[in-house]
């Protein structure tokens, strides 16, 4: 997700706030290095330029990389730096001793961000890509449960009611669409991975321990 504030009007145009454009020269440079890769550029002004196209159809790795080649930065909207921070808290929430029904994990997160769930969706919301916040979180919770597969002995059941989930069926369904396997295949195709690894090469070994006639 892009770390810069893009704001697509009803025109189809982006605002790109930049870092370091502190005079007649800055926007010069910048207005060629985005038409230099393409871009339509409907403006420039300091601190900021406007484009054409909606936000969801740029190259923002691309334009992040032209702009700091001449010295300059995209910022952060207040929206992605809030976005930001939600990736660094649900992490640390989906482990946490206490299990946290779905229903319970946006209210809690809002309570450690000091803030109101209503503005946690809302931030997602605002960004391209169009990740809500719940199958961000749903991602992430799944994510979870693919480690723990892979990682601990714990039954499917007992994984499932740690990340929070009411039944078994509800996790397997969600654990299928996300991995396109069930919760159970995915383990056993994680034991034969490893059975392989750790089997010796028979061919191999009768080749050095073979002796010449």
């Amino acid at each position: 997700m892009p770390t810069l504030s893009a704001i697509a009007s009803d025109e189809k145009r982006c605002v790109l706030y930049i870092k370091h454009m502190v005079c007649s020269r800055g926007i010069r440079v910048v207005r060629r290095e985005l038409e230099s890769i393409g871009l339509r550029v409907l403006e420039v002004r300091l601190g900021a330029a406007i484009v054409a196209g909606p936000a969801e159809q740029l190259e923002w790795e691309c334009i992040r990389q032209a702009l700091a080649t001449a010295g300059f930065a995209l910022l952060e909207s207040p929206a992605q730096a809030l976005v930001d921070r939600v990736k660094l808290a649900v992490p640390g929430l989906l482990r946490r001793s206490d299990t946290l029904r779905h229903r319970e994990f946006i209210p809690a997160l809002a309570r450690e961000m000091s803030l109101a769930s209503r503005d946690l969706h809302a931030a997602f919301a605002q960004l391209p890509g169009h990740e809500s916040l719940i199958s961000y979180i749903t991602g992430q919770r799944l994510a979870y449960a693919q480690e723990l597969l892979a990682t601990s002995r714990l039954d499917i059941g007992h994984i499932a009611r740690q990340l929070g989930y009411g039944s078994l069926a509800h996790f397997s369904g969600q654990f299928r669409r996300f991995a396109q396997c069930s919760p159970s295949a995915f383990r056993q195709q994680l034991g034969e991975d490893t059975a392989l690894l750790l089997a010796p090469n028979d061919a191999s070994h009768g080749a050095i321990d073979a002796k010449p006639a």
